[in-house]
C-alpha cells in the first residue's frame, strides 16, 4: 500500500517530465541521465524521481551511518564528480569515521573520502537497466538536486549485506517523505569572486609564508575574504605560476591541456600521486601511479584497475602550480578552475603527514613549469 500511494502521487506530480525525459531517450539512447536533466532544464534527481517506484527507494538522511555501515558489503565503486571531472574508486569502505557534530566524516584506505554532510540532504536506493544487466546504486544529492555521491553494488559487493544495508535504512516515513523544505530550486549559486581591490595583498603575502600546514589554507583565505584563484592571481610567482596551454614543435596551440604533459610525464617517471576531486558534499582521493592515460575528444582519462578519472579539459579554463610551506617543508600541487573560478582537480605527489615531499614529484612539476609557464 505504501509503495503504490507513494507511486501515484509521484506520477501525478512529475507525468508531464517523464513523458518528456522518455521521448528524449527515444531520440538519445545512450544519453546520460546528468545529460538529459540539463538538456530538460531540471535536476538529476528530478529525474531519478521520475523512476518507477520499485526501481528507486527514499532513504532515511542518517547519512553518516550509511557510510559507516558500507563496510560491511566489501567492495563497491564510489563515485563523485562536478560539472568538469568523474574520479571513481572501486574499494571497500574501511573505519569511516562522523565528527562529534555530525557535520563532517572521513574514510582512509582503500576509499578515502572527506564528508561535508551539511551539503547531503537526499538519498535514494536505485535500480536501473544498462547495457550490462541490472545496476544498484546509492546516490546522495545536495539540495538543488545535484549528485554529492553515488555508490554502486559491483561483482565483489556481499549481495546479502548490500540488501540488509538497504533495507536497514530504506524510509518508510511517508510524512517526512512528502517534506521537501531543503530542496532549493534552480541551479546551485556560484560564488562570486573577490574584487582585488579589497584585498590586502602584503597581509595575504605574510599569512601564506607563515603556513606551517596546507589544512591551515582555507582559513586563510576566509581571514582574508578572498577566493583561491583570486588569491593566486595575487600572491607573486614565488607561490603559484599560471600554465599555459601546452605547444607543438610548429609553435601551435595543441588540442591538450596541461593535465596530458604532468600525466604523461608522472606515468613515466613512476612517481605516485594524490588526485582529488570534489563538490560542495564530497572530496575523493585516489593514490598511486597513473598507468593507462587516454585522450577521448574533450575528455582525458586515467582507466585503471581500481581507478577511473575522467576530466573533460575544454571545461578547466585555468590551471596553476602553487607551492605552500608547512613544517615538513614546501608542498606543491597542480591545480585546476573551470570557468567560473570553481576548483574541479587538484593533484599532489603522495605524501605522508611528517613527510617531506617527494623530490621526484618535484623535479616533475618544475619540469612541467619550464614547459608551460609563460
Amino acid at each position: 500500500m505504501e509503495q503504490a500511494v507513494s507511486q501515484s502521487t509521484r506520477t501525478a506530480a512529475d507525468a508531464e517530465l517523464t513523458s518528456r525525459w522518455e521521448n528524449l531517450r527515444a531520440e538519445q539512447p545512450q544519453l546520460r541521465i546528468r545529460q538529459a536533466a540539463s538538456l530538460l532544464g531540471v535536476s538529476e534527481r528530478d529525474l531519478l524521481l521520475c523512476r518507477p517506484a520499485e526501481a528507486l527507494k527514499r532513504l532515511r538522511p542518517e547519512f553518516g551511518d550509511i557510510l559507516t555501515a558500507m563496510e560491511s558489503v566489501g567492495e563497491v565503486m564510489v563515485l563523485a564528480r562536478n560539472e568538469q571531472v568523474v574520479h571513481e574508486v572501486t574499494g571497500q569502505f574501511q573505519n569511516f569515521r562522523v565528527s562529534s557534530s555530525g557535520v563532517m566524516g572521513l574514510a582512509v584506505g582503500n576509499v578515502d573520502v572527506r564528508v561535508f554532510f551539511r551539503h547531503w540532504t537526499e538519498g535514494y536506493w536505485v535500480r536501473e537497466e544498462v547495457r550490462s544487466g541490472i545496476r544498484e546504486s546509492l546516490q546522495f544529492f545536495d539540495p538543488w538536486g545535484m549528485p554529492v555521491q553515488k555508490i554502486y553494488r559491483v561483482e565483489k559487493t556481499d549481495p546479502g549485506a548490500w540488501q540488509s544495508l538497504v533495507q536497514r535504512f530504506t524510509d518508510h516515513d511517508l510524512a517526512r517523505r512528502g517534506q521537501q523544505k531543503q530542496r532549493k530550486k534552480g541551479v546551485r549559486p556560484v560564488p562570486a569572486r573577490t574584487d582585488s581591490a579589497t584585498v590586502d595583498v602584503e597581509s595575504l603575502r605574510r599569512g601564506w609564508a607563515d603556513l606551517k600546514d596546507v589544512h591551515h589554507f582555507n582559513a586563510l583565505l576566509q581571514d582574508h575574504k578572498v577566493d583561491r584563484l583570486t588569491a593566486l592571481e595575487m600572491i607573486g610567482a614565488d607561490w603559484a605560476r599560471r600554465l599555459a596551454d601546452a605547444v607543438s614543435a610548429t609553435g601551435k596551440a595543441e588540442k591538450t591541456s596541461p593535465l596530458d604533459t604532468l600525466l604523461e610525464q608522472v606515468r613515466d617517471a613512476q612517481c605516485p600521486i594524490m588526485v582529488f576531486v570534489g563538490n560542495v558534499g564530497i572530496v575523493q582521493i585516489h593514490t598511486g601511479v597513473p598507468a593507462n592515460v587516454r585522450r577521448m575528444g574533450d575528455w582525458l582519462n586515467i582507466l585503471d584497475p581500481g581507478f577511473n578519472l575522467h576530466a573533460n579539459t575544454s571545461g578547466i579554463a585555468h590551471w596553476w602550480i602553487i607551492r605552500r610551506p608547512s613544517s615538513d617543508g614546501i608542498i606543491t600541487s597542480v591545480e585546476g578552475f573551470n570557468e567560473a573560478g570553481e576548483l574541479v582537480l587538484t593533484l599532489f605527489g603522495h605524501r605522508k603527514p611528517g613527510q617531506s615531499e617527494d623530490t621526484t614529484w618535484q623535479a616533475e612539476v618544475k619540469r612541467l613549469e619550464e614547459r608551460l609557464c609563460p
